[in-house]
């Protein structure tokens, strides 16, 4: 698990407070950041999954 897939969760769990807030408070601009941070969470955790490892044969290959 590298740091994009972290990261990516902290937001979607960060999303899920401001949820709840919005839901409590009925706040629609806590359900828009919400919203936002979720999806933004999302992306960031799918990119994290995609993105290879550096294998150490290429970084010696370069010197």
């Amino acid at each position: 698990m590298n740091n994009y897939i972290v990261v990516g969760r902290l937001k979607q769990w960060k999303s899920q407070m401001w949820l709840l807030w919005a839901e409590w408070f009925d706040s629609d601009c806590a359900w828009v950041a919400g919203s936002n941070d979720y999806l933004s969470g999302v992306l960031q955790e799918d990119y994290g999954k995609s993105v290879k490892p550096v294998s150490p044969l290429a970084s010696k290959s370069c010197h």
